[in-house]
């Protein structure tokens, strides 16, 4: 199957090329929908979609929702709020652009391609959903930044907020704590002053500002130069070193230079270092 165009909303689901190319809309029962287990998008707001189920009963459906054939059935790819509306209408039937033939991958990318465009993934889950990509699908980065429209170190940074303790991960999903909030946490070392930090933002209020001079000092120059120590791209880097090295790496710029540290914690260890490095010398 030729590959779905990605990243230009539904336009790019329903091409205007030529006869051939382009689907049609067609009504299908909404008994023989079902939802994709792949979907990025993981909680959905009850009263949004009652909001939603208003606006349909009023007004219709402005976009059909995309689904694939599978047998009898369909599986659906991108519109999951309206088909949780029509159900909740108990519509007998929803519009919809049939594909016959749609890979794991291609659903999974026009999905989150959909969400993004549309802001209705909290970070948390835009962030699954690239792990998802780049680890089942065989997906680079740079790929994936070029498909969803941002540049790699926005792609990594997403990524890093899945390492945070599930119970701050919770506090963005519920939008207690911003995106940004959660990625000055990331840079408290331990989980426990991780948490105490986190409650701290929300019981007093902080805005990312504050919690960055909480965190970096007030100096200008301290933060100055921990915002460089913090950059997407060091970070970026210091995550590849750590993934293939198995160990804690730090990288410390300074004005000019700056040194990267690698830990080891038995002979072990730094035996498997060394080999990394190519270091052959015997201990």
């Amino acid at each position: 199957m030729k590959r779905v165009a990605l990243g230009r909303g539904l336009g790019a689901l329903i091409p205007p090329g030529d006869a051939e190319e382009k689907k049609e809309i067609s009504d299908i029962a909404v008994k023989h929908i079902k939802s994709n287990r792949n979907q990025p998008r993981k909680h959905f707001a009850e009263d949004k979609i009652i909001e939603l189920a208003e606006s349909i009963k009023h007004k219709g459906f402005i976009q059909p929702i995309v689904v694939r054939r599978n047998g009898d059935n369909y599986e659906l790819i991108v519109g999951e709020r309206r088909f949780r509306a029509s159900q909740y209408l108990n519509l007998e039937r929803i519009p919809a652009v049939i594909y016959d033939e749609v890979s794991n991958r291609d659903v999974m990318e026009m999905a989150l391609i959909e969400n993004i465009q549309r802001e209705n993934l909290n970070p948390i889950e835009e962030a699954g959903a690239y792990q998802v990509l780049l680890q089942d699908y065989d997906i680079s980065q740079e790929e994936l930044a070029a498909q969803v429209g941002k540049d790699r170190s926005s792609i990594a940074n997403s990524l890093r907020l899945l390492t945070l303790p599930e119970r701050i991960k919770h506090m963005v999903i519920d939008r207690r704590l911003t995106a940004g909030a959660a990625r000055v946490i990331l840079a408290v070392p331990g989980e426990k002053e991780k948490l105490d930090l986190a409650d701290k933002i929300i019981k007093e209020k902080l805005s990312v500002r504050e919690l960055e001079k909480l965190v970096y000092g007030e100096s200008r120059k301290r933060s100055a130069r921990r915002a460089v120590m913090k950059s997407s791209h060091l970070l970026s880097i210091e995550d590849r070193l750590k993934s293939m090295m198995q160990t804690k790496v730090s990288i410390l710029p300074r004005k000019k230079g700056g040194r990267i540290i690698i830990e080891y914690y038995n002979n072990d260890s730094l035996t498997r270092i060394l080999e990394q490095l190519k270091f052959t010398e015997a201990l």
